[in-house]
């Protein structure tokens, strides 16, 4: 089940964030999770509160206004490579319907124990049903 949070600056249109969404399910499906595990978060923060260098790591074009910080929390275990096709494929969905360059994404994956509760609605009626 992967987790993204969205961190854009403020100003972020209702269809931009349906069109980044929309476009992270498609990344998500290519990487092997399922299309309706949607899980999709926004922050929207002031211009002053969202920094980056313009060129890191050595962009040979600036950063622009519309730069956005993709956190994905993934289980661990996963094949290898999943988190690189997951972001090659969001950036080129995200390039695709909003024109977003790929020097306005940054990409933070963390991985997480597979068995961690998630749901605990899920988990209470899996004891009830034990139990019986």
């Amino acid at each position: 089940m992967p987790f993204v949070t969205f961190t854009v600056r403020r100003g972020l249109s209702t269809a931009d964030k349906f069109h980044l969404s929309a476009a992270m399910i498609e990344a998500q499906v290519a990487a092997g999770f399922q299309r309706d595990d949607l899980f999709h978060r926004f922050l929207e923060l002031d211009h002053g509160n969202l920094l980056a260098d313009p060129r890191f790591p050595d962009y040979a074009i600036d950063r622009t206004d519309r730069f956005i910080v993709v956190e994905v929390i993934i289980s661990k275990g996963r094949p290898t490579g999943t988190a690189a096709i997951f972001a090659e494929e969001a950036v080129r969905q995200f390039g695709e319907r909003l024109h977003l360059a790929p020097q306005d994404v940054l990409f933070i994956f963390q991985e997480v124990e597979p068995d961690l509760p998630r749901f605990p609605a899920e988990s209470v009626n899996q004891k009830a049903t034990s139990d019986a």
